[in-house]
């Protein structure tokens, strides 16, 4: 058998690693050359940690990702309105965890420089996968890990109907080693406590810290004919948009703006969709956001798509029928799925109408 993953982020090589493990011939096609530059960082729980402690197994490569040991929920004003202590969880760099995976598979199992393009049929069955460069690449089963935009989905299902995220978030890298060190281990929320706008902070490194800006876009937002991520209007934009929004939030927030270089901030319209009725089409196979997208308020993305290709390359072991092995997958991933959509959608919906504070929005103790 020889799988051919279209997509090669977290979700693509995850699969890539674990079909490599049981030596399943598999080629991990990518758009672009990986360069471990810039990018945010999200929070993974224990299950996630679980996952590539099994795909380092083999390995002797240091694993990303700092502990995260507590969330403290402070309101506008800076003071604490909740405090929980968090169990097994890390924050974990994008670019650091992609640079980790892209080790765990040896360079011929990884093609750079393929945007898919579409499928190759013979006899009304798919035989191979085409490249805009021009390249083919044939093989038995096909899975896309092609992201929230998934040309796999939309050649496989159609559109998908997008559900407005209604909120927007804005996200960025400072180097700030005094304030790194004295945050190291927390994940710090500031929550106003009448409508939709927070500010949160976590530490990547000794020296580097992620944030992001929670806000309801009624609030007050960048026009959309403005919203041009490589223009200098778009960047002082973004700077005037935080610092107006943020403006009585307490002097940290103040000073992790004033140390951003909002050249390299962007906002991010989230988004979500119903589950689909099934994730695969003949040999083909979604996983990750191609196959599922939750609001960020979960804290659980980056985990359900490790788990998509734990279970997914268990399924593909342990049936020899590949329509059962994709049906087994679906029933055993679905429900959670399914959960995480609704519980993204209720954290949103209490974000934007705060009745109280102290919503933690965080997977911990409420999904598993």
């Amino acid at each position: 058998m020889k799988v051919v993953i279209l997509g090669g982020g977290i979700a693509g090589l995850c699969m890539g690693i674990y079909l490599h493990q049981h030596d399943i011939e598999v080629i991990v096609n990518e758009r672009q050359i990986f360069s471990a530059v810039g990018g945010h960082a999200f929070l993974m729980h224990h299950d996630g940690i679980t996952v590539l402690n099994e795909l380092a197994i083999e390995s002797k490569t240091p694993l990303p990702g700092k502990p995260v040991h507590t969330f403290i929920l402070r309101d506008a004003e800076g003071l604490i309105q909740n405090e929980k202590t968090l169990e097994d969880w890390q924050c974990f760099k994008r670019t650091d965890l992609l640079a980790c995976l892209n080790q765990f598979l040896p360079v011929s199992r990884l093609k750079n420089n393929r945007v898919f393009s579409h499928f190759v049929y013979e006899a009304d069955q798919i035989v191979a996968a085409a490249f805009s460069n021009g390249e083919v690449e044939y093989g038995d089963v096909f899975i896309g890990a092609d992201g929230a935009n998934s040309i796999v989905r939309q050649q496989l299902f159609g559109e998908v109907k997008f559900e407005p995220g209604k909120v927007k978030e804005v996200v960025g890298i400072i180097q700030h080693a005094e304030l790194a060190e004295s945050l190291q281990g927390r994940f710090t929320k500031f929550q106003q406590k009448d409508q939709g706008l927070s500010f949160g902070l976590i530490p990547t490194s000794a020296t580097e810290l992620v944030w992001f800006m929670q806000y309801d876009p009624l609030l007050a937002d960048i026009p959309e004919a403005m919203n041009i991520r490589n223009s200098e209007q778009y960047h002082e934009q973004l700077r005037q948009l935080c610092f107006n929004l943020l403006k009585d939030f307490p002097a940290e927030v103040q000073e992790v703006l004033g140390a951003n270089d909002f050249r390299t901030s962007y906002i991010w319209n989230t988004r979500d969709f119903d589950l689909l009725p099934g994730f695969h089409y003949q040999n083909v196979v979604l996983i990750g956001d191609a196959a599922h997208v939750a609001l960020p308020f979960t804290s659980a993305g980056t985990t359900n798509a490790m788990l998509d290709a734990k279970t997914l390359s268990h399924c593909l072991l342990n049936y020899t029928d590949l329509n059962d092995s994709f049906l087994a997958y679906y029933q055993l991933r679905a429900e959670s799925i399914k959960a995480h959509v609704n519980l993204g959608r209720a954290l949103r919906d209490s974000f934007l109408d705060p009745t109280s504070i102290g919503v933690i929005p965080l997977i911990s103790n409420v999904l598993k």
